[in-house]
């Protein structure tokens, strides 16, 4: 009983840290974010400048926009797989006389290139900015990744196995164990409301991206297993 509630509050504790702090499987929906590496001729921006562009509500999902998000997506996917199949070919067949230590190296620079090209294409082939990319992945990463989370951990068939374990204690061990079990059922609901996205991108943007939740939802899965198998 203990070591399941111990482990649920640890979960539950991660799962609510700052999104800076925490946040690995958002990184799916990042790979959708342009690269960050200047075009030629432009100046890469100065340390400790990046994100302030984006902050709390600084852009505004409109559904034409997230639409085009969507088919941006499917075609890095694509663009992705087919890279990713001829770096391996690569990888399988170095340079004559480099050896596979430099093999390696251009792979991975091809991978790097690749992936800028894909990224530019497919952002003007949808009719999007930097600036749309970038904000709507903002709050895609948040809804979609929080989404993911609470349904791969299963908070709520968790918590009523310790309901149905607190009910067998004695009244004095239910009376200790209440205000844990009322804390969790608190962050269990804010988990499933997106409390914190909504208070960060507010309720219009977060309701916009739910609309699309289950083309996002496949987007987020396919790059997860398209990486993977890198």
């Amino acid at each position: 009983m203990r070591r399941s509630l111990w482990v649920l509050c640890v979960v539950l504790g991660f799962s609510g840290c700052k999104k800076e702090k925490a946040e690995p499987a958002p990184r799916a929906a990042e790979v959708a974010r342009p690269s960050s590496a200047p075009h030629e001729g432009e100046q890469a921006p100065e340390d400790g400048a990046g994100g302030a562009e984006f902050g709390p509500h600084a852009y505004t999902v409109t559904k034409p926009k997230l639409n085009a998000y969507v088919g941006y997506q499917r075609k890095l996917l694509e663009a992705y797989e087919s890279l990713l199949k001829d770096v391996a070919m690569a990888k399988v067949k170095p340079d004559a006389g480099r050896g596979d230590a430099m093999a390696e190296v251009n792979a991975t620079m091809k991978l790097i290139e690749g992936k800028a090209k894909a990224e530019e294409a497919a952002r003007k082939e949808a009719g999007l900015t930097e600036e749309d990319v970038n904000g709507i992945a903002e709050v895609v990463t948040a809804v979609i990744g929080q989404r993911q989370l609470t349904q791969s951990l299963k908070f709520d068939e968790e918590l009523t196995k310790l309901e149905e374990m607190q009910a067998k204690l004695t009244p004095e061990q239910r009376e200790e164990l209440a205000p844990q079990l009322a804390a969790m059922r608190e962050r269990i609901e804010d988990l499933q409301k997106l409390t914190e996205a909504r208070r960060t991108y507010g309720d219009a943007n977060v309701d916009m991206v739910l609309t699309r939740e289950e083309d996002l939802t496949k987007n987020y899965q396919d790059m997860l297993n398209t990486f993977s198998k890198r």
